[in-house]
């Protein structure tokens, strides 16, 4: 019996730390500006920008009829919104500087491992040249992250006292044996910076580099260390390099490549993107963009899009093509993203002239 609880404990303890480790990320990376780079912050023009992004994946593969019911009602799903804006000039004229607030949160396994955070972040946006041209934001974000875990959704074998679970599972909500802390706060800050660089009338480029959690704050989700990021188990840094060219090719269509490095404690992504656009309707303003991108020994990523007016909306799948895809069938990630710029402009005053004849 006491080698049970152990090995029970154990495969806990390597669950967890297997789903803590993980951190947010997104197939239309570009389309999630907030998770992708602070200093993105205000870095558009209007007024007020909003928007957000809703990914869920494998749920073809967990929902399949052969997998055991418990699996089965296991949810990977990343909600994430945005809001931010330009809201005053900075020290010269050509600069200025953006504010922006975001939420997220991420639920994933059987456990309900959940990571929400709320953050807010300001961004000065320097004008290299006299015509602003090239611009290098410098931006930074801080609030607070929360993880926590529903213990009572594991299931391991039965422990010292009677379980209700079926086929005699551990219920780790009814033993005294769990010393399970199911919640834990703690502070976080990312920054980043930009360069924004127009070559000519029909084609710019942006190069970024940003790291998230750089306080590497502590939390823990197993002992009872409480709440306040006090507990053991670190948060490692997350370094991304991203950048995208876009180019003009004629009247009607464009191209947008872009790429993604990101690491985090030891693992990495790198996902390449080539994006083009076509001008549908030239009257309504509306362009549709499409596309493919490769996720490195991960998956395929089917990219499909369209901007009317002010308004920017995007689809992504993701064909799995890993080894897991044995069991996924090559099916993969669901992403539905749209934002929307405000434009609140004053209109011009302009003083009447009188003309006066002469005689």
């Amino acid at each position: 019996m006491y080698v049970r609880k152990l090995l029970s404990l154990f495969a806990f303890v390597l669950t967890v730390c297997n789903l803590a480790a993980q951190d947010i990320h997104f197939t239309q990376f570009y389309m999630s500006p907030m998770t992708l780079n602070p200093a993105m912050a205000g870095k558009f023009e209007g007024t007020v920008r909003i928007g957000g992004i809703y990914r869920d994946q494998y749920r073809s593969v967990i929902n399949q009829k052969d997998i055991e019911p418990s699996v089965r009602n296991a949810q990977y799903k990343t909600p994430s919104f945005f809001a931010d804006a330009p809201i005053i000039r900075g020290f010269r004229k050509n600069d200025w500087v953006g504010v922006g607030i975001m939420f997220f949160s991420d639920k994933a396994g059987q456990g309900g491992l959940t990571h929400t955070g709320s953050k807010i972040g300001a961004t000065y946006h320097l004008a290299v040249d006299k015509k602003a041209n090239t611009v290098l934001s410098i931006g930074a974000h801080y609030g607070g992250e929360q993880r926590k875990v529903d213990n009572g959704k594991f299931f391991f074998e039965r422990g010292y006292t009677n379980s209700t679970r079926p086929n005699n599972q551990y219920d780790p909500a009814q033993s005294s044996e769990s010393q399970t802390n199911t919640n834990d706060k703690y502070s976080d800050i990312d920054a980043g910076v930009v360069l924004t660089s127009k070559l000519n009338k029909m084609m710019d480029f942006n190069l970024g580099f940003s790291m998230y959690h750089i306080g590497q704050p502590n939390y823990s989700l197993i002992g009872s260390t409480g709440t306040g990021g006090g507990g053991n188990t670190e948060v490692a840094r997350r370094a991304i390099l991203h950048g995208q060219f876009n180019a003009k090719l004629t009247d009607k269509f464009s191209i947008n490549p872009a790429f993604l490095f990101q690491t985090q404690k030891g693992g990495q992504e790198i996902a390449l993107q080539g994006m083009a656009g076509y001008l549908f309707d030239e009257q309504k303003d509306i362009h549709l963009n499409f596309g493919v991108g490769y996720r490195m020994r991960d998956a395929v990523q089917a990219l499909v899009g369209m901007r009317y007016k002010a308004l920017n909306v995007g689809l992504a799948y993701d064909i799995n093509v890993s080894n897991l895809n044995t069991v996924s069938r090559y099916r993969g990630g669901f992403e539905l993203a749209a934002n929307y710029i405000i434009k609140i402009y004053k209109p011009a005053i302009i003083k009447p002239k009188v003309l006066c004849p002469r005689f």
